[in-house]
């Protein structure tokens, strides 16, 4: 498992476990928008995938809107990886 994050991790994973790993309830949007300054849109979808994939964060409903997605870090701290 170790080897398979550290062979896909790339500045954008890491610049968006730093920044939303220690906030509480953040949504896809959040992730998004954070990503759209570095990359393009469909990009910063496939990025947030790629961290799901490598079960470095779960998505929760929002108890509020069933059609919001609530982020959850399971990885907080990447350095391990580095």
């Amino acid at each position: 498992m170790k080897l398979k994050i550290e062979k896909a991790l790339s500045i954008h994973h890491i610049r968006v476990v730093k920044r939303f790993s220690n906030l509480e309830n953040v949504k896809i949007s959040d992730i998004e928008r954070f990503l759209a300054a570095y990359v393009s849109m469909p990009t910063a979808r496939k990025i947030i995938h790629q961290l799901d994939d490598l079960d470095i964060i779960t998505f929760d409903q929002s108890g509020a809107d069933k059609r919001v997605k609530i982020v959850r870090f399971l990885i907080t701290d990447l350095e391990e990886f580095m």
